[in-house]
Formats: C-alpha cells, sequence, structure tokens
C-alpha cells in the first residue's frame, strides 16, 4: 500500500450461509472516521454460493464515500467489474457537486470478476414511506421483491425492529408478495458525527447522510439478493426536478449505480409528495386498504411519533386530500393545526432547504377543493398557510458550534471520550 491514506478490506467470511462479516484495516491518519474496523451484514436467505466479487460490493458501498472524502486508496482483493465502472461515474457527478472534496481515491482490486445473473425480476427498496409505498403501487403489476434495511436513521433496538418486520411481513402477505430483509452494522461502522463535523459544510443540508451518502449504501446493500431473481431495482425518489440541490439519493447517482447485468431506477422523479399521497388515496384507500404509513424518523417504539417536523408535513398532506391521518398510523391532537401554525409562525421548526421544499410542495396543492372538507377543523389552517412565507431556519452558527464541539470530542484520547459519552447518558454532560 503506497498510499498514506487507505482503506483496506483484510478478510471476508460467510457465516451461517447468510450473513457477511468484513475485517478492515485502514491507515492512522483516517482511523477516525471508523468506528470498529469489522462490518457485518445479515440477510434473511442463503448467500453461500454468491461469487465474492458481489459479495465485496456492500462493504465498499459504506466505505467508498469517506475514502472520496479524505482522498483514501481502497484495497480489496475482487470486485463486480460493473459496479466498479458505475463507482467512477457516481465519482465524476459527485465531483461537480462538492467540489471541496478530494476524490483523489484509486480503488485497487486484485481480481475483477465480469457477473452476469441473466435474471427478469424486479425489486424495490421499501421503507413503508409515502415514497416507497406509491413506487409498489405504481409497479405492483411487476410483483416487485420488497427490500426493507434496517437503517440508521430510526435508530432501532431489537424488540422495534422485531415489531415492524411482523408488520410487514403480514403486508406482503396481503399484497402476495414477497419481501426481504437486510441488518448492517453499518451505523457502527462509520463515524457519521464526525464526518458530518468534517465535510458537512459543503453538502446539501450540511448533512453527511442526507446530502450524499444514503443513495449509495442503501443500494450497497442489496446485490447479494439480487442474484437469483431480480434484473432491475427500484428506489424511490425523495424530490422532483424543482429541487435544485445535491442529495444523496437522486437520478444522476441512482442511475449510474450497477453491478452484474442488474440495474438501479430512481423512480418517480416526475411525481412531488402531494401527488404520491393522491396515488395511495386512489389505490389502496379506495379499495380498503388501510395500511400504516411509516415515516418518522423521531420515534423509536412506535410507527410515528406524530409530532415532528416530517410526521405533521405527511399528516397535512393526507388531511388536505380528506384522509384521516389515523387510519395510517398517526395520532391528531385536538390542537393539531393550531401547534403546527404557531411552531411556522414562530420559527419553532428547525427547516433546512430540503424541508422548505416540502411545505412548499405543500402550498402548492392548496386549492377550493382543499377547503371543501373540514377535517380536524383544517379550513382555516389551509386558508392561513396558502399565503405563508417559509424559509430555512437552520442557523449556521448552531452548526458550527455542534461542528466544532463534535471535532474537539473525536480529538480527544479514547478513554476520554467514554468518559464523556457515559457521563452524557446520565445527564450530566451538555
Amino acid at each position: 500500500m503506497t498510499s498514506s491514506n487507505y482503506i483496506a478490506i483484510e478478510e471476508m467470511k460467510v457465516l451461517k450461509n447468510q450473513m457477511l462479516q468484513f475485517r478492515l484495516s485502514y491507515s492512522k491518519s483516517i482511523e477516525k472516521y471508523f468506528l470498529s474496523n469489522i462490518f457485518w451484514v445479515k440477510y434473511d436467505e442463503n448467500i453461500e454460493d454468491v461469487d465474492e466479487s458481489v459479495l465485496t460490493i456492500p462493504v465498499i458501498a459504506n466505505t467508498i464515500l469517506p475514502a472520496w472524502a479524505t482522498g483514501s486508496d481502497v484495497y480489496a482483493k475482487e470486485l463486480d467489474k460493473t459496479f466498479l465502472e458505475s463507482l467512477g461515474k457516481v465519482k465524476s457527478v459527485l465531483e461537480k457537486w462538492y467540489p471541496k472534496l478530494s476524490f483523489s481515491t484509486k480503488i485497487n482490486v486484485e481480481r475483477i470478476v465480469s457477473n452476469y445473473f441473466n435474471k427478469k425480476g424486479y425489486g424495490l427498496l421499501f421503507s413503508g414511506g409515502v415514497d416507497s409505498a406509491s413506487s409498489y403501487i405504481r409497479h405492483k403489476d411487476k410483483n416487485p421483491k420488497l427490500i426493507m434495511i434496517c437503517t440508521p436513521d430510526f435508530r432501532l433496538n431489537d424488540n422495534v425492529w422485531i415489531r415492524i418486520k411482523k408488520q410487514y411481513q403480514d403486508f406482503a402477505k396481503k399484497e402476495g408478495t414477497e419481501i426481504a430483509f437486510i441488518e448492517s452494522n453499518m451505523n457502527e461502522l462509520t463515524n457519521i458525527n464526525l464526518l458530518q463535523a468534517k465535510f458537512g459544510g459543503f453538502l446539501t443540508d450540511l448533512s453527511w447522510w442526507g446530502g450524499i451518502q444514503h443513495g449509495i449504501v442503501l443500494l450497497g446493500l442489496c446485490p447479494p439478493i439480487t442474484v437469483k431473481n431480480i434484473r432491475t431495482l427500484f428506489i424511490a425518489s425523495t424530490f422532483t426536478k424543482e429541487f435544485k440541490y445535491p442529495w444523496g439519493s437522486h437520478p444522476l447517482i441512482d442511475n449510474k449505480i450497477s453491478w452484474a447485468d442488474v440495474k438501479v431506477v430512481h423512480d418517480g422523479y416526475h411525481l412531488d409528495r402531494q401527488e404520491k399521497i393522491r396515488i395511495i388515496k386512489n389505490h389502496w384507500l379506495r379499495n380498503h386498504k388501510q395500511y400504516p404509513l411509516r415515516v418518522c424518523w423521531e420515534n423509536v417504539a412506535q410507527f410515528n411519533c406524530s409530532k415532528c417536523e416530517k410526521c405533521w408535513r405527511t399528516m397535512i398532506g393526507l388531511i388536505m386530500e380528506d384522509i384521516d391521518p389515523k387510519i395510517l398510523g398517526f395520532h391528531v391532537e385536538d390542537n393539531f393545526f393550531q401547534s403546527v401554525k404557531s411552531s411556522l409562525a414562530e420559527k419553532q421548526l428547525h427547516l433546512t432547504d430540503s424541508d422548505v421544499y416540502f411545505w412548499q410542495t405543500l402550498q402548492k396543492h392548496i386549492n377550493d377543493n382543499t377547503t371543501m372538507h373540514n377535517l380536524y377543523n383544517s379550513r382555516a389552517f389551509f386558508e392561513w398557510f396558502k399565503t405563508f412565507e417559509i424559509k430555512p431556519n437552520m442557523k449556521k452558527t448552531t452548526w458550527n458550534l455542534t461542528r466544532f464541539l463534535w471535532i474537539i470530542y473525536y480529538s480527544l484520547p479514547k478513554c476520554a471520550q467514554y468518559l464523556l459519552s457515559n457521563l452524557n447518558k446520565v445527564g450530566r454532560f451538555i
């Protein structure tokens, strides 16, 4: 290894036919960006016979972004040829979006393998939220295999994850489709707090996860289970072309990611969130299917907290279509609209550029039909909201302070970090 900065995949194991485990090593200069040298992914089907060049994709996908950001070289024994080439295409886009990151990485592979699965089926990354639910409805005739991933943004414990799996196993059974579950310690591999503190200032919404990471790492977990029956993998869009900022899941990124003869399709980019809610209304609710939507980033005990910014705008979108949020897994307080109005007017909601896009989309869809009904006394709110000026109110100074504290924290010796973390757990620190 000639580079001063490097990430090396030292060892790969397949455990109990369903779990991948990798041991990695890092150069001293970048090891602070990682919390562990062990990365694992657990599937619910047999992957033992999958070629090593495909099995290596998940760990490459989960380390390539820190490598690009720091200019670190990557070393692997085997890798799929198509995926390696697709990384070059993705890199060319990200270099233009985020020119202050290094991107001087060289990927060194001892054996590059051309794979060809020759399958015809479809898959869909599925969270149970508005985006993926509408994609499923639109492509239901293709009978896509649903792929649900336990991801860091929900911070799930084992009991909650078991309940969620049961909920969506029942959903898949009722729909007559197949569902696969993937678990990983991806949130324990990279040091997202430090990556965000160090590089977030260059990224959309100051967010490592949202601005650059999530599309590549989520798609990168899927290749081992596409071998048997998937040729096209859908990932539901978040935004439309009206959102003018770079984002970690975007047509220019996702549509360039591929492996073997599997193609990824960024789906629904022509539909905004309210149009997706209408698809759910027209195709599920009119057929008396009332599956809960899972949109919340805050609640680790239930499906939705019904109090965070994302829950609120989803609930408003449902009520706008005369849909009672209660039938889709939300709780509506008696003073719901007054709480939303006060929080918006008094700038209590922390709104980024992406958040503002969603709230402005809601405003765009307010019309005479919106105020014909008065579900939860919504009419007065919509009359007020349609002319309310929404602006981003995330304070850069607050972010800079947080960034400074994280950088200081991770510059401390491990024993000091451990002490401060434990003090924080018992409420004595910060």
